[in-house]
């Protein structure tokens, strides 16, 4: 997590990306994958990294195989939405994606502005392959709130 910083200035953008640094050589000696991730402004205020311009500027400036995204699709749809678009350009960069319905952060079969089975066919087709994070508030238990899963065609 980047935390909050209201109106980043240079100095911030050097330290988080030092940090990075710092974490990847750990990440690297560890033999795992460190993600960052995007967080939409008006979900959170002021959360540093609001961009995946900015992210992939850093993953790429940094440079390292131990080093990804994470894919929030809520955050991306607040963020900048055009969801085929970004994820056709962001899919390098993804070592981890979650899901969530725009606006109330609802199962992805709640009604919202994001067609999760089309999402799902579409990392499918740009050969995602990894898991995918349920970072959702389930409208009734978690039991029912998974029958989603099953909904869209989905085995576990």
């Amino acid at each position: 997590m980047s935390g909050k910083v209201d109106n980043p200035t240079q100095e911030n953008h050097t330290a988080y990306e030092n940090n990075l640094r710092y974490a990847v050589e750990k990440f690297a000696s560890e033999d795992i994958i460190g993600l960052i991730e995007p967080i939409n402004p008006i979900t959170v205020p002021g959360y540093y990294l609001n961009s995946y311009e900015r992210a992939i500027e850093v993953i790429t400036k940094i440079n390292s195989p131990n080093l990804r995204l994470l894919l929030d699709v809520f955050h991306l749809q607040q963020i900048q939405g055009r969801i085929t678009n970004s994820i056709e350009k962001l899919r390098p960069y993804i070592g981890h994606v979650q899901v969530a319905q725009v606006p109330h952060r609802g199962e992805p079969d709640t009604k919202g502005e994001i067609d999760y089975a089309y999402v799902f066919r579409l990392l499918e087709e740009h050969d995602y392959k990894d898991y995918i994070g349920l970072e959702y508030k389930p409208r009734t238990t978690t039991e029912t709130g998974l029958k989603w899963i099953q909904r869209l065609g989905f085995m576990f």
